[in-house]
């Protein structure tokens, strides 16, 4: 999240402090902030940071920041699953695995194809585990 502060910010929160303003006169207490105002206070803190925000409008920094998050996830407004896949380990990657147990014993493992070694055998083996 970018940060800007000055007259950007100043401007805009100037925009939003109107429209919270101008709901507050109306509303009733007790009646939730309308999410055409919450829309508007999001956009600001995406660009300028939640906390200066949140405080300059009088807004609670967790709902601010709850709907920050869900409005980052996909265009409709939901939260968005990404799956992210592992790459295949590549069998030519050498490494060095050193294990050692409470009472002192140790083991020192060197491979030349780190992708074809079972890691966890080998530690449920030496650790009992």
């Amino acid at each position: 999240m970018k940060k800007e502060s000055g007259r950007g910010l100043m401007t805009e929160l100037d925009q939003v402090r109107e429209a919270l303003t101008a709901w507050r006169a109306a509303s009733v207490r007790g009646q939730k902030i309308p999410d055409a105002v919450w829309r508007q206070a999001v956009r600001v803190a995406k660009r300028h940071g939640l906390n200066p925000v949140s405080k300059a409008l009088g807004l609670d920094y967790s709902c601010l920041k709850r709907r920050l998050v869900v409005g980052c996830g996909s265009e409709n407004g939901s939260p968005a699953f990404v799956e992210v896949k592992p790459s295949a380990p590549s069998e030519d990657i050498a490494c060095v695995i050193e294990l050692e147990k409470g009472g002192g014993a140790r083991m020192r493992i060197c491979v030349k194809s780190a992708g074809s070694v079972d890691w966890c055998r080998i530690k449920e083996a030496f650790l009992g585990a």
